[in-house]
């Protein structure tokens, strides 16, 4: 039997986040902003204690902003995953736009990360009807917005099995859902994020974790994520992937 995926995954939003949203309120802005300038440093420290390397799923403006940022991500060995040139849904946008938009956001990272971007999510989890079949055609080979399943499972592109893995996210697996929109604790968060990595290890599906570095970065909740990590390791046969190499291993 393979080890239980434990997949790590960071959107690096930037001001983009809160750009649309709440435009020229600095309250809003700086928060954003602290993600690319503080908080992914300190996740990244973390990561480092416990040799795991984790995904980030990264906006293209976000990138020009702040390449060093990124840089960084990649000299300590994680994953570059595309999540959009703006953090504008892609239901929200023109067929040429969406596609356009992915194409400039993949050229950006590939720039740094020296090698194809096969990754994607969409900002805000908002794809269009045609967002897996332009990451087919462009090679991309998983993407993560979905919440109707535990396990991974392979899209389905125009009623066709498609090569696109779907690698499935969660509300109660996701820091902004608590933080931002629940108001919750760091207690009320780990203690949500311990049981349901129980239920998952016990049907062995996957866990895969949504954080943010502007909402996890922050001192006080990155204990958080140090917590879950040492309740994972607890277990005899877990094991932390980037997201690419989890699609190779457990489903190429």
């Amino acid at each position: 039997m393979k080890p239980f995926p434990v997949l790590l995954t960071f959107d690096l939003d930037g001001e983009t986040a809160f750009e649309e949203m709440h435009p020229g309120i600095p309250y809003y802005v700086t928060q954003g902003g602290y993600g690319p300038r503080k908080g992914v440093y300190r996740i990244m420290d973390l990561l480092d204690k416990y040799s795991i390397k984790g995904t980030f799923c990264v906006v293209g403006q976000t990138a020009e902003r702040y390449p060093e940022a990124v840089e960084e991500i990649v000299s300590r060995g994680h994953e570059l995953a595309c999540h959009g040139y703006t953090h504008r849904g892609y239901n929200a946008l023109e067929p040429k736009e969406e596609k356009e938009a992915i194409i400039k956001s993949r050229e950006i990272l590939e720039d740094v990360y020296g090698m194809p971007i096969v990754g994607h999510r969409t900002p805000r989890w908002r794809p269009s009807v045609r967002t897996h079949k332009n990451l087919q055609e462009l090679g991309f080979t998983w993407n993560s917005d979905y919440m109707g399943a535990e396990d991974s499972f392979w899209n389905t592109v125009e009623g066709e099995k498609s090569k696109l893995l779907e690698i499935p996210v969660a509300y109660n697996l996701d820091d902004w859902t608590f933080y931002f929109d629940w108001g919750a604790t760091v207690a009320e968060t780990v203690d949500v994020w311990e049981i349901e990595f129980d239920a998952r290890y016990k049907d062995r599906s996957i866990y895969c974790l949504t954080n943010h570095p502007q909402v996890t970065g922050r001192p006080s909740r990155l204990l958080c994520l140090k917590g879950i990590i040492e309740y994972a390791l607890k277990y005899p046969d877990v094991e932390f992937m980037k997201a690419t190499d989890y699609v190779e291993e457990y489903w190429g």
